[in-house]
């Protein structure tokens, strides 16, 4: 079986990922899969910086991620191109790390913030979802990424709402708490063999 694990920007979804990796959970890292094709000479950030141009490359020709980050999620147009462009070399890596994985693991989690948005749903057999208080998340984002309210604001706004997901989810995980009470929910879900 392939879990989906998703949620919002800031919601502890990367601590769910960690425990379940600890519990033996193999993990597909749709985040680390986006850096490796992004990644210096790679046909990804190729493509990206023919679109939007050599000022989002850094001196030594690696992607300047926030120069791109700050301009992408300002202007939701291009937010739009960066996802149109870069989510072919995304989907192909998921999807090649996914087949490797089922063969050789009993429990298979793709981790990916943007699950509903760039349709990789359909390539799970069930959804988890980490969802907290929007005003929660919004501090969240503000403290973590240091950023002013408008900026977090944009980040969050470029993701569906929680309650969306939630909805499309087959298991929620509130995490409002401490890590530990929102791991003690996905520990509940796992020693009942519910994943």
């Amino acid at each position: 079986m392939i879990i989906g694990l998703t949620g919002g920007i800031a919601t502890g979804k990367s601590n769910v990922s960690k425990y379940l990796n600890q519990r033996g959970f193999y993990i597909v890292d749709a985040d680390k899969i986006t850096h490796l094709v992004q990644g210096k000479g790679q046909p990804g950030l190729h493509a990206m910086i023919q679109h939007f141009g050599k000022q989002y490359l850094n001196s030594d020709q690696t992607l300047n991620r926030r120069k791109l980050g700050h301009f992408v999620f300002t202007h939701p147009q291009e937010l739009r191109d960066l996802v149109r462009i870069i989510d072919p070399f995304i989907r192909n890596g998921i999807v090649t790390e996914l087949k490797r994985d089922c063969r050789t693991s009993k429990h298979v989690v793709l981790d990916a913030p943007t699950l509903f948005e760039s349709g990789y749903q359909y390539l799970v057999d069930k959804i988890l979802v980490v969802s907290c208080d929007p005003v929660i998340q919004l501090k969240r984002v503000m403290l973590r990424d240091h950023l002013s309210i408008s900026n977090a604001e944009a980040r969050i706004d470029s993701q569906w709402p929680l309650s969306i997901k939630e909805r499309l989810a087959d298991w929620v995980i509130n995490s409002d708490g401490t890590k530990q009470q929102t791991l003690s929910q996905v520990k509940e879900l796992i020693d009942c063999h519910q994943i």
